[in-house]
């Protein structure tokens, strides 16, 4: 065993010498029984962290490709609909309707309405 000179405050070092003596052991014994402890806790906490990260890690190495294929993916279907979106209003207005960009508001407070709908399959 190695020896270790530590300076305690008071109030620590009398609880320590309670325990001791309710223990029926000796506060070197008491000390080195509690500081292994704590020293176990602290190392196998250090290890959660390290194995916490590494997992976290893997898994955004794994989820990244997936993230920055919907994000792609997204972002075409959004072009499309705006596309599809102006075709419309060009169209009714090539018919001779003459409101086509009221018939576009009024058709996109609609949609939202129903995207806000619950669908009972949820």
């Amino acid at each position: 065993m190695k020896r270790v000179n530590v300076q305690l405050p008071e109030d620590v070092y009398q609880t320590l010498v309670n325990l001791a003596s309710r223990r029926d052991e000796s506060i070197s014994a008491v000390a080195r029984k509690m500081l292994s402890e704590a020293v176990l806790i602290e190392a196998a906490n250090d290890g959660i962290d390290k194995v916490t990260e590494a997992v976290r890690k893997a898994m955004r190495d794994v989820l990244k490709p997936t993230e920055d294929r919907l994000a792609k993916l997204m972002a075409k279907s959004a072009v499309a609909a705006a596309t599809a979106m102006y075709m419309n209003v060009q169209t009714i207005a090539d018919l001779g309707k003459h409101n086509a960009v009221e018939l576009y508001n009024e058709a996109r407070v609609k949609a939202v309405a129903y995207l806000k709908e619950r669908d009972d399959n949820e």
